[in-house]
């Protein structure tokens, strides 16, 4: 049976979403999870869970499983409140803040690249805060602005992540976003979703959220899809992540030239296609925060052009991608075998 820490590893994993954990535990009755990808975030909340897991696993005998499903069910009605206040306290607060500039982020992939550029240009000219890591979700966005959001504060970009519809209208409801930007739409959390057009229909809750003095950002192949959404704000188009930021800095009165040379120098987005030398003399290409078909590509994309004598794709595949998982990842594995020398598959 799997040990109570890594449970809790994979409790983290899957968002404190009982169903998927125990869909995990049911489809891998023998698996065990390692802190590979990333470690326990040892929050209030674990360390809650945690220490009282610990007791119900004496009474469960062991049982692992069951006491952490115990535990859960029984803090659910306290961390469902504590949510709500928090995320209440912190409505407020960015309400006052009437001097404050919000620009909403989502997409389905990109999302986070796409801000660290966005703040990385801003901050020169402004004060400017972002959401850091994985607070992209009501409860972590809330805690961003309780903690971190200061009164001199010009500008907060905030990434915006969904896993079901509606999710981004909620968040959408706390910050109240002037500008809004989708990245991207493709098949990612599809197992979730259940389609793409329930993926266009979450992120584009961003765009209807914005007032009429707002702004959102498009990617180009959107423009026949949104026809039957009721956006009332200005909408712009893009066909690059280069294109975007001109025409953001723009509104913010920044020259062509000035934001193209902070681009420049902004340091990469960790685990998305960071490139690491080493001494002895091997590019290492890390992309393993996630994948998806558009990722994927892209990722192979730059294997091709850089330069060496042997090119390796290490890789678990593509994940929650539903009922289309085998047919896009033998897509991925063809495409792979025109760029890679070796491929390396880990994971089953």
């Amino acid at each position: 049976m799997m040990p109570l820490r890594n449970l809790l590893y994979l409790l983290q994993l899957e968002e404190y979403d009982l169903k998927r954990f125990n869909d995990w535990l049911k489809n891998n009755p023998d698996r065990i999870v390692f802190e590979k990808k990333k470690h326990i975030d040892w929050t209030l909340k674990a360390r809650i869970l945690w220490a009282l897991a610990n007791i119900f696993n004496v009474f469960t005998f062991g049982n692992g499983p069951m006491a952490i499903k115990i535990v859960l069910r029984f803090l659910l009605p306290f961390y469902i409140l504590v949510k709500k206040i928090l995320v209440s306290i912190a409505r407020i607060k960015i309400s006052q803040m009437n001097n404050l500039t919000i620009i909403g982020i989502t997409g389905s992939y990109g999302k986070t690249t796409t801000k660290d550029a966005i703040s990385h240009v801003l901050i020169h000219k402004y004060r400017t805060l972002k959401t850091e890591g994985n607070y992209n979700t009501p409860m972590g966005i809330a805690k961003t602005i309780l903690r971190n959001l200061l009164k001199n504060h010009e500008i907060f970009v905030c990434e915006m992540a969904a896993y079901q519809t509606g999710d981004i209208k909620t968040i959408s409801k706390l910050i109240k976003p002037k500008i809004g930007i989708i990245t991207a739409i493709g098949p990612v959390h599809l197992e979730r979703f259940g389609s793409e057009e329930n993926i266009l229909k979450t992120k584009l809750e961003l765009i209807e959220s914005l007032p009429e003095s707002g702004v959102c950002f498009l990617p180009k192949e959107l423009e026949p899809k949104i026809k039957n959404f009721n956006i009332k704000s200005k909408i712009e188009f893009f066909s690059s992540k280069e294109e975007l930021l001109v025409k953001v800095g723009k509104i913010f009165e920044m020259p062509e030239d000035e934001i193209l040379g902070y681009l420049k120098t902004a340091p990469p987005t960790p685990h998305r296609q960071q490139i690491i030398k080493t001494s002895a003399g091997i590019t290492i290409i890390d992309d393993a925060y996630n994948s998806n078909p558009a990722g994927f590509n892209s990722a192979l994309e730059l294997l091709k052009n850089t330069p060496a004598q042997i090119r390796i794709l290490v890789t678990p595949g593509m994940i929650e991608l539903g009922k289309k998982q085998f047919e896009l990842n033998k897509e991925a594995a063809r495409s792979a075998t025109q760029v890679a020398d070796y491929v390396i598959i880990v994971g089953e």
